[in-house]
């Protein structure tokens, strides 16, 4: 059986990831990584993108990942296939993810987020583990981006980011 997460364990969830953050940055190594390489099979399912998520913010078996076709962002370049977008619901609030695969062929998640310039929801950084929730939560656009967010064809008509040069950590 499955659950909706209540906006505590939202939040709880959020400060999980926040301390993930601060122990990565005060140099544990264990919060780096979600332990298991990204699949790079040819094609995604669902159902693989859902596990990836669950194991990346190390979330319990019964909370529930919804999951559909994301119809702005294909699986890859040059694919057929659409992208996942993921939804972790607590009532009104909710958090969203996009699985992609990377330039590397790599399933990939992205965090959805505002863009910055014409305020629409975009892949913004990339996440592997829950400290980069957790750095996302804290630095937000600061952060390296996902290849996705210069990309992304749900930015505004006007909006510049599409047109800027990729702004990635060095």
């Amino acid at each position: 059986m499955t659950f909706i997460m209540s906006a505590r364990s939202l939040t709880r969830l959020d400060q999980a990831a926040l301390r993930a953050a601060q122990r990565l940055e005060d140099g544990h190594p264990d919060c780096a990584t979600a332990g298991t390489t990204p699949p790079t099979a040819s094609f995604a399912t669902a159902e693989s993108a859902r596990r990836m998520l669950r194991r990346t913010l190390r979330l319990k078996p019964w909370v529930a990942i919804a999951s559909r076709s994301d119809e702005a962002h294909p699986l890859a370049d040059d694919a057929i296939g659409r992208a996942f977008r993921l939804r972790l619901s607590s009532g009104a609030a909710a958090r969203e993810f996009l699985a992609a695969y990377d330039g590397n062929r790599r399933l990939a998640l992205s965090i959805i987020g505002a863009c910055p310039q014409c305020g629409a929801q975009v892949p913004t950084v990339y996440i592997k583990s829950l400290a980069d929730y957790g750095n996302w939560l804290r630095l937000g656009p600061s952060l390296g981006e996902s290849a996705h967010f210069r990309t992304s064809p749900a930015h505004q008509g006007g909006c510049p980011i599409p047109h800027q040069p990729l702004n990635t950590p060095a």
